[in-house]
């Protein structure tokens, strides 16, 4: 009888130390940087928007949680962003400092602002701040050919320097 409740017993110990082991590989999230709620765009600046580069039409698409397929998460705290700073700066040097180009254009930082009375957001690189390569995205009506349409306007830098405007249509960007 002691022999079998030992061996039910082992068998529950290796059972219950697989289990630890396969939960605990899955909670790791030291490569979320620090990186926790998922930010939600304003629904008027949604959807698929075209521009023009330099002579090209080029496609702009945002989604709830997206601007050109890269996931949008919400600002951290200045305390908690300075510690993970430090983190990626240790974590960085290890690998040449390829790193931190490689978590800030797998993930940006959101936040909602005001432009002229409409609300739109802005986006940076995850745990870049200060290095003026924010943008900025808000709706607005503009005329184009006689008539009123929807348009984002796109700011850059600090400053939310005027860098382009969007359309719905392609045609519109000409």
């Amino acid at each position: 009888m002691k022999s079998k409740n030992r061996v039910a017993f082992l068998l529950l110990f290796l059972i219950s130390c697989l289990l630890c082991i396969n939960v605990s590989s899955h909670n790791v999230s030291a490569a979320s940087w620090g990186a926790k709620k998922v930010y939600t765009t304003p629904k008027n600046t949604r959807g698929t928007w075209y521009y023009n580069d330099d002579d090209q039409v080029k496609k702009l698409k945002i989604t709830a949680h997206t601007v050109n397929g890269v996931k949008l998460y919400q600002r951290l705290t200045e305390k908690n962003a300075k510690k993970w700073l430090t983190k990626l700066a240790k974590a960085d040097e290890k690998e040449d400092f390829k790193l931190a180009k490689k978590v800030a254009k797998s993930r940006l930082e959101a936040d909602d602002f005001k432009f002229h009375g409409r609300y739109g957001f802005s986006a940076e690189g995850w745990l870049t701040a200060g290095n003026d390569n924010e943008k900025y995205y808000s709706p607005l009506t503009k005329k184009k050919a006689g008539k009123k349409v929807t348009a984002l306007r796109v700011g850059e830098g600090a400053t939310n320097e005027f860098a382009f405007y969007c359309y719905r249509n392609k045609k519109l960007t000409e």
